[in-house]
């Protein structure tokens, strides 16, 4: 449930808070059992597996790493993605796109063709290749998964601790581009801006704060007042307030603030943020419960916080 920012959390439930990704994640793990068990001496190379699928994909497993996934064009749901990662690490979890490949083989001979109807178990992973379709699972019983079908990528499963509505990160591209304006010794933190007008910064390391403010001189939608700012300190207070001087989205650095683009997502030190179709939602862990806010065309909720 979200609470309006200027209220304290969990007061109120917000309508129309659903946020723009390229796929919905995954909600049951896939059922591999009625896969063929291919022998997996022809696709083990140093320690990982590597096959292609029928279709082209080159998709791999790699247990030193933790993750398993797949390169390549995916289905056009995934919003221009071309790489999905099955992993526990939010950061490296979910959907990129990215000019550097995880699952190409490095060395010797291409990659053998993993035959549609069979799977290669390895480790604690398991691959499996359907009639136009991937699937990927870890742990027994599966923990996590990831899936590509004609709709879409995706992996499972969703994020916990977000509240029921709040997008999940894992339906979110992850691009290769930089959001650090300008260039200084201590520059770590990303500004960016979203299409709703919005300019966002994720000054986090071991906790921190993210917060995004409007454009001169609009209120925030949805808040009583004038509050034009909202936030959340990780650990401590999320809410909404007028901005101060500096505002809090200002980068440290002069430079060119970038847009992130809508369906796109941003890792940023344990806090995550996300353009979605109106605006953006944003969220981070320091060492407890995740807290954050949303901010959609007629509304700014928060979530979590003390």
């Amino acid at each position: 449930m979200f609470a309006r920012a200027a209220l304290p959390a969990l007061l109120l439930t917000a309508a129309g808070v659903v946020g723009a990704g390229p796929a919905a994640a995954a909600p049951e793990a896939p059922d591999l059992s009625g896969y063929s068990a291919a022998a997996p001496d022809q696709y083990v190379d140093g320690g990982e597996v590597y096959f292609q699928t029928p279709d082209g994909l080159l998709c791999g497993i790699r247990p030193a790493q933790g993750m398993a996934g797949c390169d390549g064009p995916l289905p056009r749901g995934s919003s221009g993605a071309n790489q999905v990662v099955l992993s526990a690490d939010q950061v490296r979890r979910g959907l990129h796109n990215t000019a550097s490949p995880l699952f190409v083989k490095s060395t010797g001979a291409a990659a053998a063709v993993l035959p549609v109807g069979h799977k290669i178990v390895f480790d604690d992973f398991a691959c499996a290749v359907g009639d136009a379709k991937v699937f990927c699972t870890k742990g027994t019983p599966v923990a996590q998964w990831m899936a590509i079908t004609p709709d879409g990528a995706s992996v499972g499963p969703p994020t916990p601790g977000l509240p029921a509505g709040f997008p999940d990160p894992n339906d979110f591209v992850v691009g290769d581009e930089s959001y650090i304006v300008g260039t200084g010794a201590k520059n770590l933190f990303p500004v960016f801006t979203v299409g709703s007008g919005l300019t966002c910064k994720m000054a986090m390391f071991s906790g921190g704060v993210i917060g995004c403010d409007t454009t001169p001189p609009a209120a925030l939608p949805g808040v009583d007042g004038s509050d034009d700012e909202v936030f959340a300190q990780l650990p401590g207070p999320v809410g909404t307030r007028r901005a101060g001087t500096p505002r809090l989205a200002n980068p440290d650095y002069p430079g060119v603030v970038k847009e992130l683009p809508i369906g796109h997502r941003i890792d940023s030190y344990g806090a995550t943020c996300m353009a979605t179709d109106d605006g953006v939602a944003c969220f981070g862990a320091a060492g407890g419960a995740p807290q954050g806010f949303q901010v959609s065309a007629s509304e700014t909720t928060t979530f979590g916080g003390s």
